[in-house]
C-alpha cells in the first residue's frame, strides 16, 4: 500500500485491542538489490523486539507466530523489497495487517500496546496539501487533481475547448505563423511574427481562448477553496492571468511547454511550489502561540494539554519528535497520571493528545526539540477555547 488518509489515521487511532503492534524503518527506495538486503535484515531485527514485547506480556509462543507471521512473510518476501520508497509502516493485530510503502524516513521504532501508534505517519498527512492544476497551450487543456503524494487527472472534456482553434477560429495558424514575447526599451512586451493581425489582434485571441477555459474550469471550481496552479510557457501566463476570476490561482507557476511533461514530475513542481506554503502554516501557528500563551488561550503543560486534546479542545498541537510520556488518562477526573510503560492499561500520551486532536478536526506537527515553540515541554497546544 503506498497512500494513507486522514481518515485511515483517524481509524488506527480508535483502535484499543490487546497486543496491537506498530513497527517503522526506514528504507531504501528501489534500485539497488544490496540495499534490498539491508531493509530485510532492519525489519527482521524489529520483529525480533516484537516478539520480545510479546513474550514480556505473557503471550503464549502459538499466539506469537500467529501475530508476527504476516510480517515475516513480507520479510521474506523478494518481490516486496523491490518497491520501497522512504520508509515502511507496519499495523497489526488479532485482526488487522496493513503495511504502508511512504516517501517519510522513519525513525525506526516498535510499538507494542492496546493500541496502535499512528504519530509517526504525521509528517506524511501534513507533507504538502490537497491541490490543482491547470496545464494550458494553444494546442491542448488538461487538469489534474493533486495530492500530497500522488496526482490524478480529472475528466473536464465537456467543461473545456480542447484547442485554441475551437473558440477564435481554425484560421488561427494561418493569421499567426509565429508568436513569442520579449520587452521594448520602456519593458513593455512585444509580439514577434507576420500575417494579416496586429499584435493585439493575437492577444484578444488567445484571452478569448483562456476566458472559456476559465469559465469552464470554474464550473468545477466555483465552492472549492484550494490552490490551483498554472503550467504554461511564459508569455501565455499573464494573459490566463488576466482572464482568470478564481480567487486561489498561485502566485507562481510552473514554466514551459507543459505538452509532454511527465505527469509525475508536474507533481513534483507543484508540490515545490507549496512546500513554502507548508512551512510558512507551521511558522504561523508557532507566531500564534505565542500570542495565545501571553493571552491564557494556549499552553505548555502535558497535565494540563492531554486532557484538553481528549475533550475537543485543541486548535493547534505541538508535539516533541521522538518523545515519550506513558500513563493513564482518568475520565472522570479529566486527569492523567504518568505510570511506566509496563503498567497496566498504560498509554503514551504523547500519542493519545496527538490522535485525539486529529479525530477533532485539529493540526498536529510533529517538532524537533529546538524548533517546539516552548521548547521546555514536550507538548505545545493552542486552544480552541
Amino acid at each position: 500500500m503506498d497512500h494513507i488518509t486522514v481518515h485511515k489515521i483517524k481509524e488506527l487511532a480508535q483502535v484499543n485491542e490487546p497486543q496491537c503492534i506498530s513497527i517503522f524503518i526506514p528504507t531504501y527506495r528501489a534500485g539497488m538489490e544490496v540495499n534490498e538486503k539491508i531493509d530485510q535484515k532492519h525489519l527482521k531485527n524489529q520483529v525480533k523486539k516484537v516478539r520480545n514485547e510479546l513474550e514480556v506480556l505473557g503471550l503464549k509462543e502459538r499466539d506469537i507466530e500467529g501475530l508476527i507471521k504476516p510480517i515475516n512473510d513480507l520479510v521474506e518476501d523478494t518481490g516486496f523489497w523491490k518497491l520501497q520508497s522512504d520508509g515502511l509502516a507496519i499495523f497489526r493485530n488479532r485482526g488487522m495487517f496493513e503495511y504502508y510503502t511512504l516517501p517519510v524516513l522513519f525513525e525506526p521504532l516498535v510499538h507494542v500496546a492496546d493500541h496502535f501508534y499512528p504519530m509517526p505517519l504525521i509528517p506524511y498527512i501534513n507533507n504538502g496539501i490537497k491541490f490543482y492544476l491547470l496545464t494550458i497551450s494553444q494546442r491542448g487543456v488538461k487538469f489534474f487533481e493533486g495530492f500530497p503524494h500522488h496526482i490524478n487527472e480529472v475528466d473536464v472534456k465537456d467543461l473545456l475547448p480542447e484547442r485554441l482553434e475551437e473558440v477564435v477560429g481554425f484560421d488561427f495558424e494561418e493569421k499567426h505563423l509565429q508568436y513569442r514575447s520579449g520587452s521594448d526599451e520602456r519593458g513593455r512586451a512585444t509580439y514577434h511574427g507576420h500575417g494579416i493581425a496586429s499584435q493585439e489582434t493575437y492577444k484578444a485571441e488567445i484571452l478569448k481562448y483562456f476566458r472559456a477555459i476559465n469559465n469552464g474550469i470554474m464550473e468545477f471550481l466555483h465552492d472549492k477553496k484550494l490552490p490551483l496552479i498554472l503550467a504554461a510557457v511564459d508569455y501565455l501566463v499573464p494573459i490566463y492571468r488576466e482572464a482568470n476570476s478564481y480567487k486561489y490561482l498561485h502566485k507562481d507557476f510552473i514554466a514551459g511547454n507543459p505538452e509532454h511533461e511527465d505527469p509525475v514530475l508536474l507533481h513534483e513542481k507543484s508540490i515545490d511550489l507549496l512546500r513554502d506554503n507548508i512551512e510558512s502554516d507551521r511558522k504561523e501557528k508557532a507566531t500564534i502561540f505565542e500570542q495565545a500563551l501571553a493571552a491564557k488561550k494556549a499552553s505548555f503543560k502535558e497535565q494540563e494539554i492531554i486532557p484538553a486534546a481528549i475533550t475537543g479542545r485543541i486548535d493547534t498541537l505541538f508535539v516533541q519528535k521522538g518523545a515519550t510520556m506513558w500513563g493513564i488518562y482518568d475520565k472522570e477526573s479529566n486527569s492523567i497520571q504518568e505510570r511506566d510503560k509496563e503498567a497496566a492499561h498504560s498509554n503514551c500520551l504523547l500519542n493519545m493528545a496527538a490522535m485525539h486532536t486529529i479525530l477533532n478536526s485539529g493540526k498536529v506537527y510533529l517538532m524537533e526539540p529546538g524548533e517546539m515553540p516552548e521548547s521546555s515541554s514536550k507538548l505545545n497546544a493552542i486552544f480552541r477555547y
